[in-house]
């Protein structure tokens, strides 16, 4: 398998890959663009097609193509190999060795488990009956690698037993349980649909209860239990870094630009089937309010939102459904993504429009409306008295409000309010202010402070990065590289040997990187780089002062409260002349 890797590159250039997950544009010989792993509004994000790697200059995001795929899909190595090497073409050989890694084992029992139970389905004639009554085709059973698991306590175990695995290892990625030391299969009398990671590599199931309501056989277990049994979470899943059907539809999410979050599988399989290949559902799965768990794994919306900020929640049209639309549209908006919600008739779920009508599907997603405005005209429908309606706004909508971090947007919303209320738009506001202080949302918090502070002491670090990745570059031709000699020599000059040492040590270990960076920054506005060493050097030194001078001024504080007056003149006059410095800095710099 190491000999696909070289096989790929050659195939695949950086600019290839990135560009079928972003939208690039040319930068002299490189390009740039948005970067996927941090917020930003101006692209920091550059490839460099020479050295066949991507580097950030806002987040420190760097590698090649794999460490790319890995980084934006949320997979390991294997993963972005196996999803590259479909891209470039190439076949990937067997991988076998003396001493396989463990996830490479569960790996393996999760497949041979999918492909047992895809046989056991193909001889169950009433599973694949049920399956197309409720509107499936046999290539959609074929596609989604739909299974059966028998009503037996051990034939899923019996069978992987004989292949080789390990009972411990089969326990480990949630086939079996166990309980008075015997073993015995978690998923029994179900339909099986397997959950995929982004690469495609099947890391979970999810169980639909099949025959409880048959007769069974003497001597065969009566099956009950939930509708739905899905796969506890394991070394392979975490139900809050998946999504069902994700790696069938991230390729229809970035193309068009936006994803329809549905609840079950049958609803998933269906909408594939109607055309919007851009469905996922939360079957089985989970959201969280972040976009990376403990780990520092990237979890579902955040893959989703890398794919497309835009998303349209179709839940069902019942009250659970509602309000488990209401708690994914939170955090989606917490995460600034575009919410819509898809209207239904109530009792209803997509699984139910598919069957009816294709038409009547694309019809409701066509249709779909603002989250927000949603339970606003809900509200107008209900209520009719103005304080009843004010009452309804702060418990329904203003929750919604609160997640949105664009204050454009809240005013917008706060005039839609006023619009379609009467409310006066003063009342609204008032209210508005009001509920943020209960939520103890407001821009003074002890949490924005340190973050001011952070923001502070960011500053000097990025100053300190950008001039020496001009240091080590040196620009492209002797001129200039002499020229930069001579500010180096005068900034370690002015800030001392140890000091510049001190810093030189800290940004060698990224000096290939960093060179990387001043190459982007300047190689198609060459005639600024003199310019802005200067102007980045002055900074610097004002910054440095800038924490002399802070440090100095609650010494000499410290020492007048407790009267200590030993070296304090002296400090004093230090202080003075470090203020000077900084007043020259400021002057040079203002000429």
């Amino acid at each position: 398998m190491n000999s696909s890797v070289p096989k790929i590159k050659e195939r695949l250039s950086i600019v290839d890959v990135v560009s079928s997950y972003l939208t690039i544009e040319k930068a002299g010989k490189n390009y740039k663009a948005r970067c996927p792993f941090h917020n930003e509004k101006t692209p920091s994000f550059s490839i460099s097609p020479d050295r066949g790697i991507y580097y950030c200059f806002g987040c420190g995001a760097k590698g090649d193509i794999f460490s790319f795929v890995e980084h934006f899909e949320g997979t390991d190595f294997l993963g972005a190999l196996k999803i590259l090497a479909e891209k470039a073409g190439v076949e990937l050989s067997t991988y076998k060795s003396k001493e396989k890694d463990k996830t490479d084992i569960y790996y393996e029992i999760m497949e041979e488990a999918t492909s047992y139970y895809e046989n056991k389905f193909s001889e169950n004639i009433e599973a694949r009956s049920y399956l197309l009554s409720r509107g499936l085709n046999d290539l959609s059973i074929k596609n989604f690698r739909i299974g059966y698991a028998p009503e037996s306590w051990t034939s899923a175990l019996d069978h992987l037993i004989k292949k080789g695995f390990k009972k411990e290892d089969i326990e480990t990625v949630g086939l079996i349980k166990k309980k008075d030391d015997r073993f015995y299969d978690r998923f029994r009398g179900r339909i099986m649909f397997p959950i995929n990671d982004s690469s495609g590599r099947v890391i979970a199931f999810s169980g639909r209860i099949f025959g409880a309501e048959v007769p069974t056989k003497v001597g065969t277990p009566t099956i009950v239990g939930a509708k739905y049994l899905n796969s506890p979470d394991t070394p392979l899943f975490n139900k809050s870094n998946i999504l069902f059907g994700l790696d069938k539809a991230k390729s229809s999410i970035r193309s068009r630009d936006y994803s329809i979050i549905v609840e079950g599988q049958m609803d998933l399989i269906l909408s594939h089937q109607a055309g919007f290949t851009n469905t996922v559902a939360v079957s089985g799965t989970a959201f969280t309010d972040t976009t990376i768990d403990n780990e520092l794994k990237i979890n579902n919306l955040g893959l989703v939102r890398r794919l497309s900020s835009n998303i349209i929640f179709a839940y069902d049209g019942d009250d659970a459904g509602i309000r488990a639309a209401n708690r994914s549209a939170l955090i989606a908006l917490s995460l600034d993504m575009q919410v819509k919600v898809a209207i239904f008739p109530k009792g209803k779920d997509p699984a139910d429009i598919i069957q009816e009508d294709y038409k009547k599907w694309e019809k409701i997603i066509k249709n779909k409306t603002d989250i927000i405005s949603f339970h606003l005209d809900k509200i107008c429908e209900k209520y009719q008295g103005k304080e009843s309606r004010r009452k309804q706004i702060e418990e329904k909508v203003f929750p919604f409000i609160t997640k949105i971090s664009s204050s454009i947007k809240k005013s917008n919303y706060i005039k839609e309010i006023y619009e379609k209320t009467g409310i006066s738009e003063s009342a609204i506001t008032e209210d508005y202010k009001n509920f943020e202080k209960k939520q103890n949302i407001n821009n003074e918090t002890k949490e924005d402070k340190q973050l001011d502070i952070k923001d502070i002491n960011t500053r000097r670090s990025h100053l300190e990065k950008k001039l020496f990745s001009i240091f080590f570059w040196k620009g492209e031709n002797e001129e200039q590289s002499t020229q930069i000699e001579v500010f180096k020599a005068n900034f370690e000059e002015s800030i001392g040997s140890d000091d510049y040492n001190k810093m030189l040590k800290i940004h060698e270990s990224n000096k290939d990187n960093l060179c990387f960076e001043a190459e982007m920054w300047y190689c198609d506005k060459i005639n600024a780089l003199l310019k802005d060493t200067e102007e980045i050097i002055l900074n610097l030194e004002e910054e440095i002062l800038n924490e002399q001078v802070y440090s100095l001024s609650i010494k000499i504080k410290d020492k007048e409260i407790n009267k200590n007056k030993e070296n304090l003149e002296h400090d004093i006059t230090t202080y003075q002349k470090l203020v000077e410095k900084i007043e020259s800095i400021k002057s040079l710099r203002s000429k």
